[in-house]
């Protein structure tokens, strides 16, 4: 009885370091960032947020020149009128200044906000294209590129889903 243990003992082992020799790791990564930047959807979705972006920061550059040349107005005055008045000016300015730099950094938390946003509806859209690519894979294991260390390209199936999203995605709503 005791020999029939050791037997069965030894070929359960056997048979476990079998199947996980025969085990194929499933496990790719991605590069989420080049997939979004590469895609057509991705790449529409991008320009238009820079765009927005560089509208916003132009007004704000305007706009702080006007602040600059209002002071500049206000000091030149400074021989012509008394102090009490160019003060008045000042303090009038700075609390013009005060709540326009309110706003301006309310805007910039609100374009953050729907960049935030539209990046993640755009991540929720290719979402269920990645899931089936992995299942008709079969793989169980999808990693953004930026946490591997180091692994094999043949892992890599960046491009892969970049050609799979652009045919099923042409353009993208921009959540305003």
């Amino acid at each position: 009885m005791n020999l029939f243990k050791k037997f069965f003992f030894i070929l359960f082992f056997l048979s476990l370091f079998v199947s996980f020799s025969k085990a194929e790791d499933r496990v790719s990564y991605i590069d989420i960032n080049y997939v979004l930047s590469n895609t057509i959807a991705g790449k529409e979705l991008l320009i238009t947020l820079k765009k927005e972006e560089e509208l916003k920061i132009n007004k704000f550059k305007s706009n702080d020149n006007d602040f600059k040349n209002e002071e500049n107005k206000i000091l030149a005055k400074k021989n012509l009128i008394s102090k009490d008045e160019i003060n008045n000016e000042l303090k009038l300015l700075q609390i013009k200044f005060e709540k326009y730099r309110k706003e301006k950094i309310k805007e910039v938390d609100n374009l953050k906000i729907k960049r935030n946003q539209n990046i993640l509806n755009f991540l929720n859209l290719i979402n269920p294209i990645i899931e089936k690519y992995m299942a008709d894979n079969s793989i169980y294991m999808l990693i953004d590129k930026k946490n591997v260390f180091i692994a094999s390209k043949d892992y890599d199936i960046t491009n892969n889903l970049i050609e799979l999203i652009d045919n099923q995605i042409k353009n993208i709503e921009i959540i305003k």
